[in-house]
This record gives C-alpha cells, structure tokens and sequence, in this order.
C-alpha cells in the first residue's frame, strides 16, 4: 500500500520517463544516456515549470553518456527517473568541476520540493560532500529528478554510486590530485632550482610553462583548483588560461629550438601567428563565452600543429632537438585524443579520477624538462668539440707561422744588418747635429746673460734717475706725470727681464735653492712694506693675520720673496680701489701655510686650467690698466716646486680668488747641503 501512494504521486512525472534501476548488485554506474534534457535559452524556467504537464513532451533524451551540452549560455534541465531498490541513498554524481550552478530539485511528497545547491560558485566546504564535483542523495524508492544547470566547461560524465564505493573513488581522486600537484610542483622547483644555478633563463621559462600545464588541470580539464580557492571565476580562468598558455608555449617552441637560427622563415611566419595568439588574449574579453571558447580550441589546435611543423623544420636543419621535441608533443596528442573518445564515449574511465589530459601536461612536464637538459648536456659536447676544432686550427696555424717566420728570419736578418749600418750612419749625424745644437744653446744662454745685463743697467739707471729728479721737486705737473710714466714702463720692463731669467734658469737648472733661517713673522712685514706704495696708490688695504707658532724657519729668502711678490701683485693688480687683501700664515708640525685672498673678479674654471703655464693670460683684466706679461703664475709654481711645496687656488667668478701655498717646515741638513 505504501509504495503504491508513492507511485500514484510521482506517476504524473514520470509516464514519459524511462526508469533507471538501481540494485544492491551494483557499486557504480554510467547513467548519461538515461536523463532527459531541457534547454532553457531564457534561463527564466523554474521547477515548478519544468514539472508541470505543460513541459512534459518537451525533454528530449541524451544520445551520449556523457553530457555534451556545447558553448551556450543557456541553461538545462535534466530529467531522470531512479529506481533505487536499496535501502541505503545512493550517489548521484556529476563529474564535472567546472558547473557555475547546478540546483538539485525533487518532491519529498505531493506540497514539499527538496532542492539542494551546487557548482563551483558553491564553495567545498559548504556542499553536501566535500567534493569538486556536483555530488546529491538518491533516496530509496522510485523518484524523479531534477537539475538545473549552466555549464561553460568539458561535458558531463553523470555517475551513480554506492555509498562506499564512491567515497573510496573520491578518497583516490583526491590522493591522485595530491600526487599530481606534488610532482608538477617537484619539476617547477627542480627546473628554478637549475635557473638559479646554472643562471640560464630558458629554465625559469620552462618553470613558467610548467605552472601552465599544472593549471590547464587544476583549471580548465579536472577543476580542482576549488579545493584550494573558493569562489574562483572558473569561468574567467577556462578562457584565460589556454589563451595566455598558447601564446606562451608557441614562443617557448621557438626558443627553446632556436628556430631563428635553423630556419628564419618558419621563425617569421610563427612569430606573426603568436603575435596573433597575443592580440586574442585581449580581444577575448569582448566576446562571449560561445564565441570564445570554440577559438580558443582552434587556436590549441594550430598551436601544437605549428611546434610540431617547427620541431621537423629544424630538426631537418641540423638540430636535433627538433624531432625529440616534435615526439614529445606526439604524446600529448595521443593522451588528448584518448580524452575525446571519454568525452564522447564514456570510455576509457579516468584512471585514478585524473583527466586523461592531466596526464599528458605531467607527461609533457618530464619528457620536455629531460630534453631541456639534454640539450645543454649536447651544447656542452658541441662546445667541446668547436674547442677541439679551434685548437686543432691554432696547432695548425702555429706551425705555418713557424715555417713562415723560419722563411722569414734570414731575409729579416739581412734587413737588420743593413738597417743597422743606416742608423749607425744615422746617429752619427745625429751626434754631430747635436754638439751644434749645444754649442748653439750655450751661445744663447750667454746672449740672454748679456742682453739681459745690457737692458738692466740703463733700465735701473733710468729709475735711479727718475727718483732724483721726483726727490728734487722742481717739475710743472705735465713734466711729473710723464716722469711717472717713464719710470712705471722702465719697473715694466725690469721686472719681464727679471721673469725671462727667471724662466731660463729654471728650465735648465741653473737656480739653486740657498737655504737660510729666517724669522717668518717679520718677513712677511718687510716684505708688505715693499707694497705700501702701489697698495697706497690704489686706495686698497693688506690685513695680516699671523697664527705662527714656530718663527724660525729655514728656506731660500729670495725665493720666497718671489713667489708672495707675484701672487701680491696680481691681488693688487686685479682688485678694484678701496678693497682689502687678505693675508694670513700659520704652521703645522709638519708644515707652514700662507695664503693671499683678494677681493677681484675671480678665475672661471677654464682659466684655472691654463694659469699655471707660461704667457698665458686669463681673461681677467687689471682693474688700473695694468700690465701683465703672462710669466708671473708659472714662475711661482716653479719656485714653489723646487721649495717642494705645493700651491693651490680657490676661486668662482664675481667672489675674489685665494691662493694657497704649503711648504714643508723642516728639511734635514744632509737635505739643504745638497741642494745648496
């Protein structure tokens, strides 16, 4: 009486649908071509709908035990009406991770309908078995099913299930996912392991391509990324990821098999294809679903067609590589084939739950990092054997220059002999030419001593004269301003002479340093003293600022005197009326410092480089119209050298210029006896 109450409620559902038994004989059964199925393009239906009468003619029967719903956007109704004999639930399963929804519906009586929630929008945790999967209860007794469901992935193998068997075939799923994952991770960790090594960047490529295939499995064929990211778009990721990974294994194809260097025309037609795959990657987002996902699959399809074209091309041109590589993606396609005929078939069954295609991305994985490392292990051997070709090369070069150079050695010795009588011939001239050149020197040297005496007598004569007749007084103004301007051009041209033997003399190491012990304090006041008149003239001040702390020391009084004498002068020179100069020494233990500060124009850059050498004048001008002969600077640097002493200037355009001059303190008496 009670199973015929249950019959007349679920008879209304079930006249057009063929009963699907279940016993206690059977652990799992394939039941996809036993359900019914429904489009609904508006996606609007509800199970109140699809259950009334109205709907009844209108579910069709599945031709395929697996699902095989296509690229759409609709949505589907499936139908089934299971006879579980037992007295236990049975397990529905749809084998597929990739379902957005998948609401499970069935009345528990004539008023209450039964509906549970599931697909991947459904996070693990939260199903009604912690699976990828879509897993629902069969009750004992006859019932009538529904699902409602949207999918965008593979098709949809539907299981039943006895209870222990299916946990035990999802406990080995899990293990084999588990398994997988550890070697896919074992290969990207060994292959950057080798990039960090070997520092080649073709292994964290191949890393890269690896983490690809890993995810064209947990993503895009079994699913079980859901596992580890709940509410993951699997949707976004099944047309992303292929479209990104084509692109990335055509280019890996190219450099991994140099295929620029085999065969350039092939590497030019493939580039603009990835550059096409490149571009898809973005369109894509434009489309919908069932316009991209039969191009991505074209796409796959053209990608593994052109590695293989690409293997065979440059393996026929010399790098073998090619044909290895070419093999390797030989049994991809076997193991993706294998998958079609489950898909359309139902068989062969997943071995371990792991998609057939799963394998083929682990199997991939291996065969091309063993490639990857045999090919540098044959770029080594090809290395050493170019080595061993050049050093053959080198041997046998060396011995032809041997036998040229013996050739050679007799014809050159002749050479020789008879250059070597041209460049005695030679340096006797030579000689000759520069006894002549010392007897030339020497008469010059005593020209410059007697032209030099000759200019300084009148020349000092007339200054002697000039300050008699000013002591006298007795002249009109016009007479005393041409006075001042004999004797001013008469100081001119004693000091050029003074300068001109200055620069002679060292030049040719006639000057000798005449060391003396000097009160350093009081010379540089009698030295300042000779200035009163010229700084008196041009309205400017001299301020000394004395730091000495050890007076005594021992130099060459008139060197010294000559070095300050020019620095001073071009102070005076280059300073406008009414400014100050500064003057200031101090000591070290090791060493004195005097430094003479002006408030001029400054020295740019460019001439700091040029004042040091001689006739150069800067481009700076005395601010009295001056004269200035271009010899003064370089003759301070020699004297302050043959001091050993150094000499710096600090200066910027618009801010005055200082020099500095540092002179070693002490010299050992052996040191001022040899130089004196």
């Amino acid at each position: 009486m009670k199973y015929l109450i249950w019959l007349l409620i679920i008879f209304p559902f079930t006249c057009n649908a063929q009963s699907i038994r279940w016993d206690v004989k059977k652990e799992f059964s394939s039941i996809g071509d036993q359900v019914e199925l429904l489009e609904d393009q508006s996606g609007q239906l509800t199970f109140k709908d699809v259950s009334s009468k109205a709907f009844e003619e209108q579910f069709k029967p599945s031709e395929s035990k697996i699902l095989s719903l296509g690229y759409t956007d609709s949505y589907f109704w499936l139908r089934m009406t299971i006879h579980n004999q037992t007295n236990e639930n049975a397990i529905l399963e749809l084998a597929q991770a990739g379902i957005p929804s998948a609401d499970f519906y069935y009345h528990e009586d004539s008023i209450r309908v039964h509906h549970i929630a599931a697909g991947y929008n459904i996070p693990v945790e939260n199903k009604l078995a912690k699976s990828s999967y879509q897993v629902y209860h069969i009750r004992p007794g006859l019932n009538t099913y529904y699902i409602r469901l949207n999918t965008n992935s593979e098709p949809i193998p539907i299981h039943l299930y006895k209870q222990k068997s299916y946990e035990l075939a999802a406990d080995k799923q899990k293990i084999v996912y588990g398994i997988y994952l550890g070697l896919m991770i074992f290969v990207v960790l060994n292959t950057f392991f080798l990039f960090v090594s070997l520092r080649k960047r073709l292994y964290l490529f191949y890393a890269l391509i690896v983490i690809l295939y890993t995810s064209y499995a947990a993503v895009v064929i079994d699913g079980f990324i859901v596992y580890f990211i709940p509410y993951a778009n699997l949707k976004f990721l099944y047309t992303t990821i292929p479209a990104f990974g084509i692109t990335l294994q055509t280019i890996y194809c190219l450099v991994f098999l140099e295929a620029r260097k085999y065969s350039p025309k092939v590497f030019k037609v493939v580039t603009g294809i990835i550059i096409y795959f490149a571009a898809w990657m973005i369109v894509k987002f434009f489309f919908p679903f069932s316009v991209v996902q039969p191009i991505n699959t074209a796409n796959a399809l053209v990608s593994f067609l052109l590695m293989g074209v690409v293997g065979v091309k440059v393996g026929t041109e010399g790098n073998k590589m090619g044909y290895y590589f070419a093999l390797a993606y030989f049994f991809y396609f076997l193991l993706v084939a294998v998958q079609a005929v489950y898909i359309n078939t139902g068989t062969p069954r997943y071995i371990g739950g792991l998609s057939y295609v799963a394998y083929a991305t682990l199997i991939e994985a291996f065969l091309l990092s063993f490639l990857l490392s045999r090919r540098f292990e044959w770029e080594k051997e090809e290395i050493e054997h170019e080595k061993l070709a050049a050093q053959m090369k080198v041997v046998e070069k060396t011995l032809e220059n041997k036998r040229i150079i013996e050739g050679q050695k007799s014809k050159l010795e002749q050479e020789v002999a008879s250059r070597t009588i041209e460049l005695q011939k030679t340096n006797r001239q030579l000689t000759e030419t520069n006894e002549k050149l010392l007897d030339l020197n020497r008469e010059k040297d005593g020209l410059i001593n007697i032209v030099a005496h000759d200019l300084k007598s009148p020349l000092c004569s007339i200054i002697g004269f000039t300050e008699l007749i000013k002591r006298e007084g007795k002249l009109n103004q016009k007479q005393d301003e041409y006075l001042s301007i004999i004797d001013s051009v008469s100081q001119n041209g004693l000091y050029l002479i003074d300068d001109l033997l200055d620069v002679h003399s060292f030049e040719f190491g006639y000057s000798k340093v005449n060391h003396q012990k000097i009160h350093l304090s009081q010379f540089i006041n009698d030295w300042l003293k000779t200035f009163h008149q010229q700084i008196e003239n041009k309205e400017q001040k001299v301020h000394f600022e004395d730091n000495m702390t050890n007076q005594s020391y021992s130099t060459d009084p008139f060197m010294l005197s000559r070095i300050l004498n020019n620095i001073l002068s071009n102070a005076i020179k280059f300073s406008d009326k009414g400014k100050t100069i500064h003057v200031k020494a101090h000591d070290t233990p090791t060493s004195i410092h005097i430094s003479i500060r002006d408030e001029g124009p400054g020295i740019s850059q460019d001439d700091q480089k040029l004042m040091f050498k001689r006739f150069q004048k800067l481009s700076a001008r005395p601010t009295d119209g001056e004269s200035s002969n271009g010899l003064g600077l370089s003759i301070v640097q020699a004297l302050v050298e043959k001091l050993n002493g150094e000499i710096s200037v600090k200066s910027q355009v618009g801010e005055g210029t200082e020099f500095n001059i540092s002179l070693p303190l002490n010299q050992l008496p052996e040191d001022i006896k040899k130089e004196s």
